[in-house]
């Protein structure tokens, strides 16, 4: 039987599959045996599809390989450059270079804008803070001192301990003293005292530099003058001021900026204000030269603030105080000055003192009056209110004044008589002997033999209640313009 052409055909197709299958089964063998045993660097044995992830051994390098010596020699540099001051170049360091350029070529407007580029990019970056200096250094250059105020504020308030903490006080001052008009500090030694015989009648006259200064309202605007604010120039100063001894309270303009602001107030009248002021100099600034200025000063605006003897008394008291601390801290202070408006305080406080005896007797209050009478006496027994007092008490009577723990009327006008005492003893009569009449009975006497000596107890009573003649009255104290005034005798 023979084979048909057909069959022939489709024998030969099936040898030829079987071959090539042979043949491609051979090369896969032969390609995993040179991958395994063989040098990895083949071109063979690298290829990898395109889709596969490259790792780090299919292209191996000896560029991070370090020997012994040389990694001894890069730790050796680290130590000395971590130990050394050099400092590398920050972020932001080209821009603040370029900005820096401009304003160094007096070009203020353009640094200006490129130093706020650099704040608004580099917000947390330490350059922000040279930055933030540097735009206010451009508006104080071009003489915009209302906006150099504001920004050396905000460096001071997102940096308070800034490193350019006293060139900002330094140009804060400066501006303040602009918008002042140069003003000057006024001297303790150069003001006048105070009449408080008549608080308020009139204001003493205050030391003139000589410089001519405007003056303007706080509402009416500024819409020529680019250096100062549009509104309230005054103010914007004394916040100026008061800025440099908040944000630097140990700096050297502190206690300058604070006195500087109390001539203000005390030009301007506010006396208020300005003792506040010199108080909290006083208190935090011992070793400033202004202190001695401060003291004197103080006494001045405490007594300018004092309205009369119906008003509160407390600015005399503290007022006197500041006069006498002056005395013992500054010998070399104008003392017979001092001790004179020291006696005018003291005078002050009397006349207050009667007042309130006034007061009490229109209220129709003569025992409260004799009470005040004698504080008075007391407090200030040369003042010529307290021989008013005296002649009151006299006038008053032993009713009105027989509570008091002395009686200090003047002898001529005491209008009540002492009761004679009773030299024997008096016993009622008794039914049945003797008559209606109560008979007399002579006092039990003993002789001066028999009589008990006082026991010395080594105790004194208190001063006041040791009157010697206890029937007569203190003698009346003369005033402090009679030659020899008379003791009380105690």
């Amino acid at each position: 039987m023979t084979m048909s052409t057909y069959d022939r055909l489709n024998k030969t197709s099936r040898v030829f599959r079987t071959v090539v299958q042979a043949l491609i089964l051979s090369v896969c063998v032969s390609a995993t045996g040179c991958a395994m045993f063989s040098d990895r660097s083949t071109g063979l044995s690298a290829w990898k599809p395109p889709w596969s992830k490259k790792s780090v051994t299919d292209d191996p390098t000896i560029d991070n390989v370090r020997g012994p010596m040389q990694r001894v020699l890069q730790t050796a540099m680290w130590k000395k450059e971590r130990e050394s001051n050099f400092i590398k170049p920050g972020v932001g360091a080209t821009e603040y270079k370029k900005a820096q350029d401009l304003f160094e070529a007096k070009n203020y407007k353009e640094a200006e804008k490129e130093f706020k580029a650099i704040v608004k990019k580099f917000k947390n970056d330490p350059i922000r803070e040279d930055a933030q200096f540097m735009i206010a250094e451009c508006q104080f250059a071009r003489k915009r001192y209302s906006w150099a105020q504001d920004s050396y504020d905000q460096l001071l308030v997102d940096f308070p301990s800034t490193r350019h903490l006293d060139q900002t006080t330094k140009r804060m001052f400066t501006i303040a003293r602009h918008w002042l008009q140069d003003p000057s500090i006024i001297s303790g030694s150069e003001v006048q005292q105070v009449n408080l015989e008549e608080p308020g009648s009139d204001s003493p006259e205050l030391p003139d530099d000589g410089k001519k200064r405007s003056s303007r309202w706080a509402l009416v605007p500024n819409l020529f003058d680019r250096s100062r604010p549009v509104f309230d120039t005054e103010n914007r100063a004394l916040e100026a001021l008061k800025s440099i001894w908040l944000h630097d309270p140990t700096g050297p303009l502190a206690d300058d900026a604070l006195m500087l602001t109390a001539s203000h107030y005390l030009q301007k009248g506010r006396y208020m204000d300005a003792d506040r002021t010199f108080g909290l100099l006083r208190e935090e600034y011992p070793k400033s030269p202004h202190l001695k200025d401060a003291f004197m000063l103080g006494t001045h605006v405490k007594l300018m603030s004092y309205q009369g003897p119906r008003y509160d008394a407390t600015v005399l008291d503290d007022a006197g105080n500041l006069k006498e601390t002056t005395l013992r801290m500054f010998p070399n202070a104008d003392k017979q000055r001092l001790k004179t408006e020291l006696q005018k305080i003291e005078y002050a406080k009397a006349k207050r003192e009667w007042e309130t005896v006034q007061y009490w007797m229109r209220r129709s209050k003569p025992k409260s009056a004799a009470v005040y009478c004698n504080l008075l006496i007391e407090h200030y027994p040369t003042s010529p209110f307290a021989n008013q007092a005296r002649d009151l008490l006299a006038e008053l009577g032993r009713d009105n004044t027989n509570h008091l723990w002395a009686n200090y009327a003047v002898p001529g006008k005491k209008s009540a008589e002492k009761e004679p005492e009773p030299s024997r003893f008096s016993l009622p009569g008794i039914p049945g002997f003797g008559g209606d009449e109560p008979k007399a009975v002579p006092a039990p006497s003993k002789a001066p033999a028999e009589q008990a000596p006082a026991e010395d107890t080594g105790l004194e009573p208190p001063a006041r209640l040791r009157l010697d003649g206890l029937d007569e009255p203190i003698r009346r104290i003369p005033s402090d313009g009679e030659p020899e005034p008379a003791r009380i005798q105690l």
